[in-house]
């Protein structure tokens, strides 16, 4: 439909539009005339948030996500008696971005398709086998899905010519932003070895060993499929389904950069030219941290962006530094600091298994502010900012993710505030997984963010 698709409700009988605009993995947005009427909408409002999500693909799951974030800081605001700025009339924005890619069991959102968690597996299988093959030409993709149909787990020789495949199609450049090099062969591999070899050092060997699935109709529990799944003559089993989790990281972190330079950028800089003075809020999940960020870093703006808020985002932590680790470069997102008027806040957490146990792996070849080395596993490096706090931290300050109603300290020069979503609160993290990022304390933090400046 053209125009929002919802009127969230704000109290009182007054209610804000909410926008879907949608962006196709190029970055070109789907929605022109929706946009259109969107900016028109943004820049004659006191108050514009614009939301981006991270691994959710699913227009109805996105649209579902932003309406209970938006309500439940409403009703936040309404418990807690928040004021608002005067004739506060604001407009909500949702980006929507093809973004499928690995997302663990416990960090899954609800399950779409009807078949149970095993045809729901099967599909985001080839979900992501689809976005990998669809970057190589006709006859790579078929040597590829060739190599890896129906095999549990592959061999060195195997393994090595699925890796080429994948590292041509995926990473044949530098990386836009941080212009780092790609990873060689062994860099593929040594990362892909220890996601599916999470216990045991990566093995040179020559065996080519491949197995295929047990027969459907064979009863089987996980752990004997597990037991039962021969490795490679040195230990080392490359799984299919992990160099996919690979490939579709670099995939969608590419994408994500793409939709915001290219997609998000134009619109921020319409909102927020000269003629308006509405204040903009962007929040941002996992990968749509980076969307927004890219958008942000590559625009020119006549007024600086009011707040950001990047919840579990999927950058790596030198994003804001000075200097990156071992080189004379900035960050890639170092400029983002200064068109920010507000501390930028960025919630972590331990119990976030994509970003705290995988991120690292996955982009260890060359990532946004991140330099080219061998070591396997490095988080200090290439750690994920929702994972770990920013690097260069004696100039980033961090703390605990706060209860609803406690103050931040948002004055003075500081730019970036890592907030700690791992503490225990009634028994339950604040910030449980990945996913984990609509609840009330990360609506406070938006709303400490969003309060109405104070009168001189």
């Amino acid at each position: 439909m053209i125009g929002p698709v919802r009127q969230i409700q704000l109290g009182n009988g007054a209610s804000a539009d909410l926008y879907l605009l949608r962006f196709d993995k190029n970055g070109r947005l789907q929605s022109p005339k929706t946009a259109e009427l969107a900016v028109k909408a943004a820049r004659a409002a006191t108050d514009v948030y614009l939301f981006s999500h991270g691994w959710n693909n699913v227009y109805a799951d996105a649209l579902a996500a932003y309406v209970r974030f938006a309500e439940g800081f409403i009703e936040q605001r309404r418990k807690l008696d928040l004021p608002v700025p005067g004739q506060y009339r604001p407009v909500l924005i949702g980006v929507i971005w093809p973004s499928t890619w690995f997302v663990p069991k416990r960090d899954r959102g609800p399950v779409i398709a009807g078949g149970g968690e095993d045809d729901a597996e099967r599909e985001r299988d080839e979900r992501m086998l689809a976005e990998i093959t669809s970057q190589m030409s006709s006859e790579a993709a078929a040597e590829f899905i060739e190599l890896i149909d129906g095999a549990d787990s592959l061999g060195r020789h195997d393994a090595e010519r699925v890796a080429e495949l994948m590292r041509a199609a995926i990473w044949s450049e530098p990386d836009d932003d941080g212009a780092s090099a790609p990873p060689d062969n062994a860099a593929v591999l040594s990362a892909w070895s220890a996601i599916s070899n999470p216990d045991e050092p990566f093995v040179e060997e020559e065996e080519d060993v491949k197995t295929v699935d047990r027969p459907t109709d064979e009863p089987t529990s996980a752990a004997s499929a597990e037991s039962e799944t021969p490795k490679t003559a040195g230990g080392t089993r490359f799984s299919p389904r992990d160099a996919l989790r690979l490939g579709s990281v670099w995939t969608m972190k590419a994408r994500a950069g793409k939709v915001g330079v290219i997609g998000v950028r134009p619109l921020l800089e319409e909102i927020l030219a000269r003629g308006s003075d509405a204040r903009v809020h962007l929040v941002g999940h996992s990968f749509g941290a980076r969307v927004l960020l890219s958008a942000v870093a590559s625009a020119r703006l006549d007024r600086k962006v009011r707040s950001m808020l990047l919840l579990q985002p999927a950058v790596n932590r030198w994003c804001f530094a000075e200097k990156v680790i071992g080189t004379e470069i900035p960050g890639g997102y170092r400029v983002v600091l200064q068109r920010v008027e507000q501390p930028v806040l960025a919630t972590r957490s331990k119990h976030d298994y994509p970003l705290h146990q995988f991120f690292h792996l996955a982009v260890r070849g060359g990532s946004l502010g991140e330099i080219d080395i061998a070591a396997v596993g490095d988080t200090d490096r290439y750690g994920a900012l929702g994972g770990y706090r920013p690097q260069q931290e004696a100039d980033f300050p961090h703390g605990d993710l706060l209860d609803p109603g406690k103050a931040y300290n948002l004055t003075g020069t500081t730019t970036v505030i890592s907030l700690d979503g791992s503490r225990q609160v009634n028994g339950k993290p604040a910030i449980g997984g990945h996913g984990d990022i609509n609840n009330p304390f990360t609506w406070w933090a938006l709303h400490a963010l969003a309060a109405p400046p104070k009168a001189p």
